[in-house]
């Protein structure tokens, strides 16, 4: 495992970023007014609560402000849990977020995976249950799962949350991806809260409302124990006045995810056409804001050159070369990134046909 994400555009000449899986339409209008005006009041410090932020996603969310912790970013939570419970073995399914398993062996645990199969697209299945022994401390699941976009459904949720809950296991559920989805409420485990004292849930600003420099994400939970010792386990004032002003009039949006998902949904349909046109090997079932797919493994370098990031899996547990995921961007983005892929895909045909003929 290495620790190269995707947005790196500090080290690339990029123009069109689709490393990265955030929101296309960009940061809502009134967060970006929001974070400015928390700029100036930024001379006290920030609410170490988040109280008036935690009070309007409580009404979001359907829960109590009791049950929400504020994180600097979903990441920084992922950390918190292994700082708080130590655990001695978690599970994590391979592929996936890399921090889930960096944030278990820093905390001093061992790993134990759940590989997914590409038979399976990737998918998981039932037999993941044997794995949730009495010996196995906590659970990470991401759904949908990055980079593969697979979703695990509702049924096998609900069996491990049970399975996790009987062996006294943390069940720890990464929604982040889930509000770009238009079944997101059939998805969430949210409603499940008080059934399942070890469940947590993990979502974020981060994605859905296209902030990650702000970095500001939650945590829910109806363990109060369990939402204290996260809390101490991080620093005082760790999400800053601008995420917070941000946060708060981001939910106030009306109709921002509707047209989000209206625009993945068209978009999606044009890239996945043009891809499986000639230029993907194959192309994964993803339920997300990206799409997972095989190509040639010099894909990422050759679109590069053209200033157009995207993301290589390579560096994923149980991928390799070749696997590669696209954030789905607007469609003068979307443009773009075919256009190139297809002058460097008819470069290469010319080239092997040229090479065939000597």
């Amino acid at each position: 495992m290495n620790d190269i994400h995707g947005g790196d555009i500090y080290r690339n000449r990029v123009t069109c970023d689709f490393s990265v899986s955030v929101n296309p339409l960009g940061m809502p209008e009134g967060s970006i007014r929001a974070a400015k005006q928390g700029i100036m009041r930024s001379g006290a410090y920030p609410d170490s609560l988040g109280m008036e932020l935690r009070q309007a996603l409580a009404a979001k969310e359907h829960v109590k402000p009791e049950e929400i912790v504020l994180g600097n970013g979903a990441a920084e939570l992922i950390y918190a849990l292994c700082y708080a419970l130590r655990p001695q073995k978690a599970v994590v399914t391979a592929p996936s977020f890399s921090e889930y398993e960096a944030a278990v062996t820093a905390s001093g645990g061992d790993v134990l995976y759940w590989d997914l199969e590409e038979k399976n697209d990737y998918s998981l299945k039932e037999e993941a249950l044997s794995f949730l022994t009495e010996d196995i401390d906590l659970v990470f699941l991401c759904n949908p799962n990055n980079p593969t976009g697979s979703l695990t459904h509702r049924s096998l949720l609900l069996k491990i949350a049970a399975a996790c809950e009987q062996a006294g296991i943390f069940f720890c559920v990464d929604e982040c991806f889930l509000p770009f989805l238009k079944n997101e409420e059939s998805l969430t485990l949210r409603q499940e809260l008080k059934s399942f004292p070890h469940l947590l849930i993990l979502r974020a600003f981060t994605k859905i409302y296209a902030m990650p420099g702000l970095r500001l994400g939650y945590a829910m939970s109806a363990n109060r124990q369990l939402l204290m010792k996260l809390r101490l386990s991080m620093q005082p004032w760790n999400t800053s006045i601008p995420a917070q002003m941000a946060g708060l009039e981001a939910l106030k949006e009306k109709d921002y995810i509707r047209r989000t998902r209206q625009l993945l949904a068209r978009e999606r349909a044009y890239l996945c056409g043009e891809m499986a046109d000639g230029l993907a090997e194959r192309i994964y079932d993803s339920s997300a804001n990206y799409i997972f797919f095989r190509s040639r493994s010099d894909l990422q370098e050759r679109l590069l050159s053209d200033g157009i990031l995207i993301r290589s899996c390579a560096n994923y547990r149980n991928l390799s070369e070749g696997f590669f995921r696209i954030g789905i961007r607007t469609h003068e983005e979307n443009q773009k990134l075919i256009e190139s892929w297809r002058k460097w895909s008819s470069t290469l045909r010319r080239t092997e046909t040229w090479q065939n003929q000597l």
